[in-house]
């Protein structure tokens, strides 16, 4: 055997080293501009949301589409300079795939409201197009002496279940028509990577198959980052560069010549992390503790089992190559045909002359392997593959139906209806309050009885599955094509929204322990605001209910469980169906007991209950309404909210530190007949300003920014306004908002599980000035229900905050701290004023 000679360099020719060293350089940055520019956008894309800030819609198809053609420039440019032929090959597969990415991106400028299900089967419409639009480039010739032994379509299809299998139990799928169009989307994903595939060199021609398999890899790995930095909705494309790339060995292991194999193993990598995982829940919205996070375990696991598949076929190829090398006789080199022979020969001796190798060790090593790996490894390996494909499908249906989040969770649309209900002549039209929230309550469900009645058969009949509300005229549905044909076609619907649902998770995350055990005195914030002052004039809030719509409430812990009002119609969860109150996360019984909780409540005479809306980070707005139409009229679990809701045990001030962005379904107005209804029922409503400061013309989320709510920004404990609070003005609203500030700053409160702790934002402002109407409706009766007054005079007795260094927003302060900051004692004392000297 002739030892390896490098080909000599022709006298004045370029160094061989620089074709190499171009095209790897070409490949390091396609790999490492796609792996760090796709997590920077999205991670200022993520910014953007939480702020507040409006996304262009050309943000992510455009930051996509440079992403990949600047990724894919070098390859391209060694494609056009570089002459030897197996390395320009690789630029040029390189090049195709970049420009496959950019195109690819293009699909993501489908707005998310569209559905998941429409961009997904655009995306495999738009990946096969581009796989057929590639056949010029395709080549299925393999260079003489370069052919070993590679698996076939039972070993790929192995591997890419193996890859799979985490999905079906740290993911949960979506609607079967997502799941439809996520097969759709994998499948033209992996057509599209093996023809890409095909477009280069089919091998690299190198001394043995350790080194051949290893540099087939690597060239491999390229396009598949490329394509997935730019495939799937925002947010999967993070999963996917976990997972994809890290199948490069086993897809190397993979015969190219046979077409299915490849796109199989790439079709069924893929498949796990678009139909397990909303792309619109990888945000970091719910970090920590939710989607996101198991959706990284998913893709750890996946990125592993796939790294361990390569190698395990690999190992299984080298083996086989070696015996077959000890089994087989040494065979002269096949010469090629006479007329097509010279450039064969030629392209073929450059390309191992770059890998360092002569043509008679190619020959010889060709020959060595060159047979079948079905007859190297014998029909066994076959058997095998065929075993362990259905282990690995039993295993996965195994996971799905136990540890795993069975059946189907897509999605839901929120139907408004043109026609909403006037409530506002009805709550005027008596002075007794149990009698105005009944008459409220009546026309409200009346009126969407009557003005659903069409619309509800007609869904029915398409099998929409829709849930009726009232407090708003709207109904939530399942989201299919023809569930939106149908409502399209209806002169009655005001508005299709997304009313997106988090898709269940292996297991909630806990609210962590509390900061003490103990408490030492009044809370600061408490004194700021002089609660303790109106105490002492025997004021507490008793006699008045206090609802909280949030994550939930530890009914068990000291501070909360003697002024829950209890019974069968006090606590409701539309999440988790639970009868008794719970909070998994703690901000629902932080937020009550700044409210009313002994010892760190404003009125901790008030009695409450509860309302689960918030049960993990992100709610919709039908999760929204289902509360609001419970305080309104509260029902036993599992009653009917038209037929058995009671106005009688109604909350009289509702304190809710949430919002809903369009994120979650919400357009400027989609509450907006749900609080003008509360407010005509004599229901006081405060919510949070939000904690997107200090930008102006941050307070955009409903409920905070309608008129018809009693706003409220957060201020430290010198009452100076805290840089997170949002501000206003609104526009289109008549008010300032915020209308005043609390202390929002370290604010100590009850924690899950009998601690305490202290947190920060407007949330935690909120439910001290809904503390102070409970204690202001205790010391003058006749304002209970009466919001326009009570505002007023929750205005008229503000102490002065400051802006510190903030500017003014629209050229008042008004716009940053509402009236000033809340002052229990003087409220309290003007309205005793009023009832002393009010008319009898």
């Amino acid at each position: 055997m002739q030892p390896n000679v490098p080909a000599p360099r022709p006298a004045g020719g370029v160094p061989r080293w620089v074709a190499p060293t171009l095209v790897t350089l070409a490949g390091l940055t396609a790999v490492g501009v796609t792996a760090v520019v796709q997590p920077f956008v999205w991670v200022a894309h993520e910014i953007l949301v939480i702020s507040g800030y409006p996304v262009p819609g050309v943000f992510w198809p455009g930051l996509t589409v440079l992403t990949a053609l600047g990724a894919g420039a070098p390859a391209a440019l060694a494609w056009l300079l570089v002459k030897r032929p197996v390395i320009r090959a690789i630029a040029r597969l390189w090049t195709l795939a970049a420009v496959c990415a950019a195109l690819l991106g293009l699909v993501r400028a489908v707005p998310w409201s569209a559905g998941d299900a429409v961009a997904d089967a655009l995306e495999g419409v738009v990946a096969l197009v581009l796989a057929f639009a590639l056949r010029r480039w395709v080549s299925d010739a393999e260079a003489p002496g370069t052919r070993s032994p590679r698996v076939g379509t039972a070993v790929a299809v192995a591997c890419g279940l193996l890859v799979l299998l985490p999905w079906w139990w740290v993911g949960a799928l979506g609607g079967p028509l997502d799941v439809v169009a996520a097969a759709l989307a994998a499948s033209g994903l992996g057509v599209l990577m093996s023809r890409l595939r095909r477009t280069g060199p089919l091998r690299v021609p190198v001394g043995g198959p350790v080194a051949g398999l290893v540099l087939d890899a690597l060239v491999l790995a390229v396009p598949l980052a490329l394509l997935a930095g730019a495939f799937g909705s925002p947010g999967t494309q993070l999963l996917l560069l976990g997972v994809l790339p890290a199948g490069c060995v086993a897809l190397a292991c993979v015969d190219p010549v046979r077409r299915w194999s490849g796109a199989l193993l790439v079709a069924l990598a893929a498949f796990g992390p678009l139909a397990f995982v909303d792309a619109e829940e990888v945000t970091l919205l719910l970090v920590p503790g939710d989607v996101p996070q198991w959706a990284a375990i998913g893709t750890g696991i996946s990125a592993w089992l796939a790294l361990v598949a390569g190698a395990v076929v690999a190992l299984g190829l080298v083996i086989a190559a070696r015996r077959t090398k000890r089994a087989a006789p040494v065979t002269p080199p096949i010469a090629p045909p006479e007329a097509a022979g010279r450039e064969a020969q030629a392209e073929l001796t450059a390309g191992v002359s770059e890998a360092g190798m002569s043509e008679a060790g190619m020959s010889e090593a060709g020959a060595e392997a060159d047979r079948p790996v079905g007859r190297a490894v014998g029909g066994r390996g076959r058997v095998l593959s065929g075993a362990l494909i259905g282990v690995l499908v039993v295993s996965s249906g195994l996971l799905w139906l136990g540890p795993g989040q069975d059946g189907f969770h897509g999605d839901r649309l929120f139907v408004v209806l043109k026609n909403q209900a006037e409530t506002t002549a009805v709550g005027d039209s008596t002075t007794d309050l149990t009698a105005r929230r009944t008459a409220v309550y009546r026309l409200l469900v009346e009126h969407a009885r009557r003005t659903q009645a069409s619309l509800l058969s007609a869904l029915r009949k398409v099998g929409a599955d829709p849930t009726s509300y009232y407090l708003v005229n709207a109904v939530e549905v399942d989201d299919t094509p023809l569930v939106r044909a149908v409502l399209a076609a209806r002169d009655d619907v005001a508005a299709v929204q997304p009313n997106p649902e988090l898709r269940p998770i292996p297991e909630a995350a806990t609210a962590g322990s509390a900061d003490t055990r103990t408490l030492t005195g009044t809370p600061a914030n408490l004194e700021t605001i002089k609660a303790p002052q109106a105490w002492r004039e025997g004021t507490d809030g008793r006699g008045i209910v206090v609802g909280f719509s949030d994550s939930g409430v530890d009914a068990r812990h000291e501070a909360l469980r003697d002024t829950y009002r209890g019974g069968a119609d006090s606590w409701h969860d539309p999440w988790n169906r639970t009868t008794v109150p719970t909070d998994p996360n703690g901000h629902g019984t932080h937020t009550a007991g700044s409210a009313v909780g002994k010892k760190v409540g404003v009125a901790p005479g008030a009695t409450w209950i509860g309302c689960a809306n918030l049960a993990r980070p992100l709610g919709n707005p039908g999760l929204y309404l289902d509360c609001l139409q419970f305080m309104l009229a509260p029902f036993r679990a599992g009653g009917d909210p038209f037929a058995d809701g009671d106005p009688a045990r109604a909350a009289d001030v509702l304190s809710n530190s949430w919002g809903c962005p369009d994120v979650e379904g919400c357009g400027a107005g989609t509450l907006e007949p749900a609080v003008e209804a509360l407010r005509d029922a004599g229901v006081f409503v405060v919510a949070a300003a939000g904690n997107e400061g200090p930008r102006c013309r941050s307070i955009t989320d409903p409920i905070g920014r309608y008129d018809s709510v009693f706003t409220v920004g957060a201020v430290d404990d010198k009452k100076v306004v805290a840089g997170f609070s949002s501000r206003g003005p609104v526009p289109g609203d008549a008010e300032s908002k915020p209308d005043l500030t609390a202390p929002g700053v370290d604010v100590l409160s009850a924690w899950p599980g009998g601690g305490y702790s202290r947190l920060s934002g407007t949330s935690m402002a909120t439910p001290q000035v809904a503390g102070v109407v409970a204690l202001i409706w205790q010391a003058a009766p006749s304002l209970r229900g009466d919001i326009v007054r009570t505002a007023a005079l929750l205005r008229a007795s503000t102490q002065n905050a400051t802006l510190g260094s903030a500017p003014s927003c629209g050229g008042n302060a008004r716009n940053v701290l509402g009236a000033g900051t809340v002052d229990a004692a003087a409220a309290v004392t003007l309205a005793r004023q009023g009832e002393a000297t009010r008319p009898r």
